[in-house]
C-alpha cells in the first residue's frame, strides 16, 4: 500500500500574531523614548556663542593654561575651568588648566613649555616680560566694560585708621610678594605718604587675596591690600576701603612667543567676541571667575609701560 506524505501547513495562531505586533510596538516606543532622552540630556548651546561646530578635537594636542595662585585651588578651578571648556569648543582643541603652587612656578612652567599660555598678574607680567618668551594678547574688562582694575587698602569697619598715613606702627597683611596690590602699597604709596616699610609694626604675606581679608576681619592685622573685585565681595560685611589706586591695566592673558599664530588668533577671536550685553553670552560666563565675566580687550606690551615706570622696572624700547 502506498502511503502519500502530505506536507503539513501550519497557520500562525492569533496569539503569535498578537505577540509579534506587541514586540514591534515595544521596539518602536523604545527608540522614540531614547531619542527624546538624548534631546533632553544634551543641553542647547547659546545661539550667539557658537557660530559653527568646532573641528574635531585631538586629545594629543592639549593646550595647557597656567593660572597664578592668587586664590585657593578650588576657587581657581571653579572659576577658570568653564573658560577652558569654552576655548576647547571655540578653538577645536582641548584646553586644560595647570595650576601652580606659587606665582613664580607659572613662569617656570612657561619657560619649560609645560604650559603654552597663562593668566598672569600685572606685576608678575611686568617683571617677567623682559626675560621670558612671553607676550600678552588680552586683558579682562571690568564691570564698567573698561580694561582696568584697582588695588585697594582695607581695614575693619570699626578701625580708627582712615588713610595710608595711619598705617604707622600697624600690622599689614598682603597677598603674594609678586602681587600688584602689595607692591603698589609698599613700593609706591607708602613713600607718597611719608612712610617707609620700617615704620610699620609688621608685614606678612599670605597666599591668597581672600586670606588677607579674613586676617583683617579676625583682627590679626590692622589693614590689608587686595584687588578691588575681591574687596567688593565683602561689601557690607565688616570691611572698609580707605585708599584706592589709579586704574591699572587688567591682569594679562599671555602666550608663549612660539605658540602657533593660527592658534593665538583663534584664542583671541574666541575671547574677544564675548559680549555679555548680548543675548546668550551672559549665561555662558555665569560660572566664570568674576575677573573675566565681562569679556576681554586686546592687549599689548605698551599698555603696561606706565605701570613699569612706576615700579622702576625695564620698559621695552
Amino acid at each position: 500500500m502506498q502511503i502519500r506524505k502530505a506536507a503539513a501547513v501550519m497557520k500562525p495562531s492569533p496569539s503569535l500574531i498578537l505577540a509579534a505586533v506587541l514586540l514591534v510596538l515595544f521596539m518602536t516606543m523604545t527608540m522614540l523614548v531614547y531619542r527624546d532622552y538624548m534631546a533632553i540630556a544634551t543641553p542647547p548651546q547659546p545661539a550667539d556663542a557658537t557660530a559653527q561646530a568646532p573641528a574635531p578635537i585631538s586629545t594629543g594636542d592639549t593646550i595647557h593654561v597656567g593660572v597664578i595662585s592668587r586664590f585657593s585651588p578650588n576657587l581657581i578651578y571653579e572659576g577658570y575651568q568653564p573658560i577652558m571648556e569654552y576655548l576647547s569648543r571655540a578653538c577645536g582643541r582641548p584646553f586644560a588648566l595647570k595650576l601652580g603652587s606659587h606665582y613664580e612656578e607659572t613662569i617656570t612652567q612657561l619657560d619649560q613649555g609645560t604650559i603654552q599660555a597663562a593668566f598672569l598678574g600685572t606685576y608678575l607680567y611686568l617683571r617677567a616680560r623682559q626675560h621670558h618668551p612671553i607676550r600678552c594678547i588680552l586683558k579682562p574688562l571690568n564691570s564698567q566694560f573698561a580694561p582696568y582694575f584697582h588695588s585697594v587698602l582695607i581695614v575693619r569697619s570699626d578701625s580708627p585708621i582712615t588713610s595710608i598715613a595711619g598705617l604707622k606702627g600697624k600690622r599689614l597683611a598682603l597677598p603674594s610678594p609678586l602681587s600688584f596690590s602689595g607692591n603698589w602699597l609698599l613700593g609706591y604709596e607708602l613713600a607718597r605718604h611719608g612712610l617707609m616699610v620700617s615704620d610699620l609694626d609688621s608685614v606678612h604675606y599670605f597666599g591668597f587675596h581672600h586670606t588677607v581679608i579674613y586676617q583683617v576681619l579676625l583682627g590679626h592685622f590692622d589693614a590689608g591690600a587686595v584687588k578691588d573685585r575681591v574687596a567688593e565681595e565683602f561689601a557690607g560685611k565688616g570691611i572698609r576701603i580707605i585708599a584706592t589706586s589709579g586704574p591699572v591695566p587688567g591682569s594679562p592673558f599671555i602666550v608663549r612667543k612660539d605658540l602657533d599664530p593660527a592658534l593665538i588668533a583663534a584664542i583671541t577671536t574666541a575671547l574677544l567676541r564675548i559680549d555679555v550685553r548680548q543675548p546668550g553670552w551672559k549665561d555662558l560666563v555665569r560660572d566664570w571667575d568674576a575677573e573675566f565675566a565681562y569679556g576681554f580687550a586686546p592687549a599689548s606690551d605698551r599698555d603696561y609701560d606706565a605701570m613699569a615706570a612706576i615700579f622702576r622696572l625695564e620698559v621695552k624700547p
